[in-house]
């Protein structure tokens, strides 16, 4: 039970002896000496338990205090667990002796359940010796810190259990089956927190103690009875053998169902790993059912993270499933939501009404962070209308919300979560009251949003759509066996949805071909065929290929017994025959081009308008998984809908873009378009994050758009095109309006990046003898304005004109042979000399311009004159070839000019942390007047900076608006 504490009445050192007791500890008052120095506040022993004292003092600064003096008498090998006290703030600090000497500081006046939670896991401690009583104490203070911890040690755990499954299982399958086991007690470990499993806050140790102590085993004892006889059963139905487990809630809900790999393989892990389990994952840490993280606490919007970290490296990168930040997915829903509900058009009555009857999509669903933040939102607004939290979370899980995944660990994911949130709303008072989890099994759906098995005409007839709705609202409350004929249903149902919609297609596609063939065979008024014209022929052509692939389609579903794939205009049915989703929000999957399969590549070039654009030759070219996902939304969500989404921001600028940003800017709606500081670590994607929230609908002529989450609208969407979107501002709009009549960089140069070794260590500083063939390197983080620090140099390996050498001084060739195994795989390498380097042009020309790559603005510098003239820029550089020392000196001082820097930053590409990416493209297309390289001002101010950064930068500025403004010449 938990502890029954008077915390309103702890206000004084004397008021802790009776604290003392309520842990477990005979109560005692003497003064004691303070060991070492510091406070001169007494000290006083309150309690004893075995041999582990309890040490009360004060002290203005209590959990540094008792941080300090668990460590003294540490030292002292004294074991003993210290609890001080600031009566003015009233907080309450509790270590304990031992290595770490772990604090929890407790704010008397706002005691949270974690805090709680430490006291009475310490209460519960059996005495054994005093340092073991020590050590358990400070286990539970501790619980250990949440975070990388827990997850590393989460898959640890469960590359123990996919190694203790037997072999004839497949790996995949022993990957899963160990998931749900470890889901599954995870699962109980929240409820057991809610009070709800016998009203035992140590219920699952306890009862794993006591299944240890007799034969049996854990699964067969314990987890089995407890998971599908006693959790997935209402009360009146269990057996006299696990009824001893107590009063259990019937949860229902899917989770504590036989899963089919369990009826397949019927797997049993040992007892020696489930004693791990319990050991050293989940009795080290404190959980609350609350969404967001409390100090020394796992909550379940952790549970996203946990997902992404037991993903197979490369699944993750193949599936583009990164990990969202709470705050930034609540801002993002909570964006979309706002101008859904501002849009235009939605009718007359109560707002309450609209948001009862809301649909809510994530096509692509992971760990379920962007349906929990639409909860909350939901949840909110009924209850601001009246509605009590706990049905209101019931309503919405049950309604509202619609997910889909491939990756069936994904769904389960968000099952678990929309569960939590249902238990933390529910305010039951015993386990008894608790009412069964709604089902999710059809409304979280495992799928492929982007993958369509029916890409052709198809219409689910309104009879067909109502009863599919009805039985999936019928699925969602039903239980026991009552729950497997329902679910049984819907999906003949759904089967039967889709042949009739196969039929109708397959009938109108006949239809079509026998007007045309009818047409072709009609007499002419000459008593001769008509015939087909060329046309007519192509027509022709296509509804037969059409009526092949329907048959086909037809011949698999009579076959079926449910529908062997996911098609939303099936399972959705009557979502979609209202013309789709209200709201279709998420964190699409970001998946470079080169990782998508080449026949995935084709197809999605087929199917979607967006992909099929290419700005230019190789991967990096073709679209990102993303722009499929966006453009998948706005089909799915109805007309006036709204899509709230995460995308890479290179969206803004990318060649490959292009179709997608003039369909956005010319067919939607644009409410935030959003650049995001993300500077979270737990945001690892390597992509920039673009906030994209927009309408179905054609834009109006007045619509405006926002720049930041939160924020006003501020830029006129009639502003946007089909080049690259400007997010800058007016001052922005209005420096590229006066830059828009001058040529650019890339009329007049070649922007080209620097050389690639491939094999930085084997070419940069060498031991080698003969130094002579060492020359200076630039690289992007060597580069200040108008400077350039040389770290580090490199062995060149080329002539003047950039060719390799064919032959190299004996103890270079022989630096090279020893590494020439892997000089040869290199990706760029051909032929030729294995020494080669790549992309040597840049290193050959005598003036030259350089900037970094990455950099929080552009920032340039002259390669003339001495020992940078000889410099060779890496490829983490750009660099122009100037024609002369001067020219070279004025361009750098453009770059470095502020109207040219806040042009540059508008159409780089963002980076994370604050950066940029100033490539060929953004900097090719920045204005570069015909005299400004010639400009004798220009040419002074770059001269003077030169190697020193001593500049005037109000006078580059001015001199480089001047230029700007001048008008140019016909």
């Amino acid at each position: 039970m938990s502890v029954a504490i008077a915390f309103e009445n702890i206000r004084s050192l004397r008021d802790l002896p009776a604290l003392a007791v309520d842990l477990g500890f005979t109560a005692t008052w003497h003064q004691m000496a303070r060991p070492g120095t510091g406070s001169p506040e007494p000290l006083f022993l309150i309690g004893r338990k075995g041999g582990l004292l309890a040490i009360a003092g004060e002290s203005n600064d209590p959990g540094r205090e008792a941080r300090r003096l668990a460590k003294l008498f540490g030292d002292r090998a004294r074991e003993a667990l210290i609890l001080c006290i600031e009566p003015k703030r009233r907080l309450l600090a509790v270590s304990v002796t031992g290595v770490e000497a772990p604090v929890a500081t407790i704010e008397l006046d706002r005691v949270s359940a974690i805090d709680r939670r430490i006291l009475d896991r310490g209460r519960s401690i059996t005495v054994g010796s005093p340092l073991e009583a020590s050590l358990a104490w400070a286990e539970a203070i501790a619980g250990q810190p949440v975070g990388q911890r827990f997850f590393d040690r989460f898959r640890e755990v469960l590359g123990l259990a996919r190694e203790a499954l037997p072999r004839p299982i497949p790996p995949r399958d022993r990957h899963a089956l160990g998931l749900l086991a470890l889901s599954r007690v995870l699962f109980l470990y929240f409820v057991q927190e809610r009070g709800w499993l016998d009203g035992r806050q140590r219920f699952l140790r306890e009862e794993l103690d006591r299944c240890l102590a007799g034969p049996g085993g854990v699964e067969r004892r314990l987890l089995q009875p407890l998971f599908f006889g006693t959790l997935n059963r209402p009360a009146d139905h269990r057996s006299a053998a696990v009824r001893r487990f107590g009063r259990i809630p019937f949860l229902n809900g899917g989770l504590f169902e036989p899963h089919p790999l369990e009826q397949r393989w019927h797997p049993a892990l040992p007892d020696g790993f489930w004693i791990e389990v319990f050991d050293d994952l989940f009795e080290r840490y404190h959980f609350t059912v609350e969404e967001g993280s409390h100090r020394g606490a796992i909550g379940p919007d952790m549970l996203g993270k946990v997902f992404e970290g037991v993903m197979d490296p490369e699944d993750r990168r193949d599936t583009g499933a990164f990990y969202t930040p709470s705050r930034l997915v609540d801002q993002v829903v909570g964006a979309a939501l706002e101008a859904w509900m501002d849009e235009p058009g939605r009718g007359p009555g109560p707002l309450v009404d609209r948001i009862r009857s809301i649909t809510v999509l994530d096509p692509a669903v992971g760990s379920g962070a962007f349906l929990m933040g639409m909860l909350k939102r939901l949840v909110r607004l009924r209850v601001a209308a009246g509605e009590a939290p706990g049905p209101a979370t019931r309503a919405v899980v049950s309604t509202n919300l619609f997910g889909v995944d491939r990756n069936p660990s994904a769904v389960r994911l968000a099952e678990l979560r929309l569960w939590l949130a249902v238990i933390e709303a529910d305010d039951s008072a015993s386990p008894e009251a608790v009412a069964p989890l709604p089902n999710l099994d059809a409304l979280v759906r495992q799928g492929d949003s982007v993958v369509e098995p029916i890409t052709l005409p198809f219409t689910v007839r309104e009879e067909d759509g109502t009863q599919v709705a009805a039985l999936r609202r019928a699925v969602v409350a039903a239980t026991g066996p009552l729950k497997r004929r329902t679910l049984r249903a819907l999906r003949h149902a759904e089967l039967r949805a889709a042949r009739s919609g196969i039929n109708a297609a397959l009938a109108g596609t006949e239809g079509q071909l026998r007007d045309l063939l009818a047409v072709a065979r009609a007499p002419s008024l000459f008593g001769e065929r008509s015939g087909l014209s060329k046309d007519g022929s192509v027509q022709v052509t296509k509804l037969r290929q059409r009526r092949t692939r329907l048959r086909a389609i037809e011949r698999r579903l009579a076959q079926a017994d449910e529908l062997p794939w996911f098609h939303y205009q099936t399972q959705f049915a009557d979502v979609m025959a209202r013309g789709g989703f209200d709201l279709v929000v998420g964190n699409p999957p970001w998946v470079r081009a080169e990782a998508i399969a080449p026949a995935m590549r084709a197809a999605f070039k087929v199917r979607y308008r967006w992909f099929r654009t290419s700005g230019g030759r190789g991967f990096r070219h073709l679209p990102d998984l993303s722009v499929v996902f966006l453009e998948r939304a706005l089909e799915l969500v109805k007309p006036g809908g709204t899509v709230g989404f995460l995308v890479p921001a290179k969206l803004l600028t990318a060649q490959y873009a292009v179709a997608a940003r003039t369909a956005l800017a010319r067919q939607t709606s644009l409410h935030v378009v959003a650049t995001i500081d993300q500077r979270d670590p737990a945001f690892d994607a390597t992509v920039y994050p673009l906030a994209l929230v927009a309408s179905r609908r054609p834009p109006a002529p007045g619509d405006r758009f926002a720049t930041c989450l939160g924020g006003s609208p501020e830029i006129a969407q009639a502003s946007l095109g089909d080049a690259e979107w400007f997010l800058g501002g007016a001052a922005i709009a209005e420096l590229r309006a006066v830059a828009a009549s001058h040529p650019t960089v890339a009329d007049r140069f070649g922007c080209r990046l620097g050389v690639k070794t491939g094999a930085n260590d084997i070419f940069l500083d060498p031991a080698v003898a003969d130094r002579g063939r060492l020359r200076p390197v630039v690289r992007g983080r060597d580069i200040s304005p108008f400077q350039v620090k040389i770290r580090s140099r490199m062995l060149w390996t080329h002539d003047p004109s950039g060719a390799p050498l064919e032959r190299l001084p004996a103890d270079i060739e022989a630096h090279f042979l020893g590494h020439r195994a892997r000089l040869v795989r290199r990706t760029d390498y051909r032929s030729g000399p294995y020494w080669r380097v790549f992309r040597t042009e840049i290193a050959t020309a005598r003036y030259r311009v350089v900037w970094p790559d990455l950099a929080r603005q552009l920032t340039a510098v002259a390669l003339v004159g001495g020992s940078p003239e000889r410099s060779i820029p890496l490829n983490t550089c750009y660099a122009i070839a100037a024609p002369d020392a001067e020219s070279a000196l004025a361009l750098a001082a453009w770059f470095n000019s502020t109207p040219i820097r806040n042009l540059a930053a508008a159409v780089a590409t963002v980076a994370a942390s604050g950066f940029r990416r100033f490539n060929s493209h953004s900097v090719g297309n920045l204005p570069l007047p015909m005299a400004a390289l010639g400009d004798p001002e220009l040419r002074r101010i770059g001269t003077s900076a030169h190697g020193t950064n001593a500049v005037d930068q109000a006078s580059l500025d001015r001199r480089v608006t001047q230029l700007l403004q001048a008008e140019v010449p016909e």
